[in-house]
This record gives structure tokens, sequence and C-alpha cells, in this order.
């Protein structure tokens, strides 16, 4: 079974991982993260268990180890400093979408993939907000500057046909804003290309 999990907010990928990683051994599992933010604080607004902690709390309660977990997409006001040296003394690896827009998705893919190669399973968690406003309105933080539809999806569609797939989440997605459904197409779409790659 190949569990795909729709959010909600991205505090549910705790629990969803946390429930695959039990079957392998810290190390094992490789997190793809597709997301604007790193959701590596300790808490929001005195919050432990909230959309902006999953990660962190993944990592330090050893579920997974920091150097598979490879962040795609950030950007924007945060995460900090605190953040970053973090992941940096963690090992936890990132690609800023100044990266993409520079070298192109295709590059960043290549050098994702091998940074997962040592993994035996792939888990991908995909934040729609990822995605440029203008492809993913629907969503709680949306951020100007982000992935095309066609960038996340051959991203996504590459890393499975390449890796497989342990299982996925799709999170933050916000019918209440979503106009015309467009995010909710869009998020059924990376499901669909995960599945069928």
């Amino acid at each position: 079974a190949v569990p795909v999990v729709l959010g909600g907010d991205h505090s549910i990928s705790y629990p969803d991982i946390s429930a695959v990683a039990a079957r392998y051994s810290v190390g094992d599992l490789a997190i793809l993260q597709f997301d604007t933010h790193t959701d590596t604080a300790t808490e929001n607004w005195g919050v432990k268990e909230a959309h902006g902690t999953p990660f962190r709390h993944l990592v330090d309660e050893g579920l997974i180890s920091g150097d598979r977990l490879v962040q795609m997409g950030l950007r924007g006001y945060w995460p900090g400093k605190e953040e970053f040296d973090w992941a940096r003394a963690n090992g936890v690896r990132w690609h800023r979408m100044e990266e993409v827009l520079n070298r192109g998705i295709d590059a960043v893919v290549d050098d994702v993939l091998e940074e997962i190669a040592g993994s035996k399973a792939v888990w991908l968690s995909v934040d729609i907000d990822v995605l440029d406003p203008a492809y993913a309105p629907g969503t709680g933080t949306p951020e100007p500057g982000g992935m095309s539809t066609r960038e996340l999806l051959r991203a996504v569609r590459r890393v499975v046909l390449a890796r497989g797939m342990a299982g996925m989440d799709v999170v933050e997605v916000s019918p209440p804003y979503d106009h015309a459904d467009i995010t909710a197409i869009a998020a059924n779409r990376v499901v669909l290309e995960a599945l069928s790659a």
C-alpha cells in the first residue's frame, strides 16, 4: 500500500511520516518537501504540533535523519537564520526558488536525486504554497515568486520515476480562498502525476 494523504495543514505530515518511517531504519526514508517555508520551527505561537513545525520534530525526535530531508521551493520572509542554522547543523539540504529560476527545474531535480540516492524509499510532502499564487491562490500562506504547476508536476514525475514513492501528502489547500477550484485542480494533478509515474 502506498498512502496518499490529503490535508489539512502541514501539521498532518508529522503523524503520516512517523507511521511510514517506523517501517524503515533511520536514514532509509528520504523526505522530499516541496514548500515555500521550511516548517522547522520549534513552535508556532506557542503550539508545538503546528503547520510550521513538523519537520523539525521529525528530525529532533530521531524519526527521520536530517540528511535525508530535502526541501525545494523555499522563498519569502521565513525561515530565518535560526532555522537555517538548525538545518545546516542537521545536514538538511534545500533548494531555494532562486536556484530553480537560475538553473532550471531539471538541474535542481538532478541534484535532489543525488541527495536522496542512498535512501531506500522516498516520501513526497507537497505544501501547495510551493506554487506561485497565480497557480494556487487557495492556500493560507501564499507567497509570490513560486513554482509553476508545470515545474512542480515535472519534478514530482521525475522523482517518482527515478525512485518510486513510499507515500505522499498534499497539504494547505484552502477551499474558501480557491477561486474556480484552481488550487484543488493543481493538487489533484500532483497526486495523479505521482501515481501515474
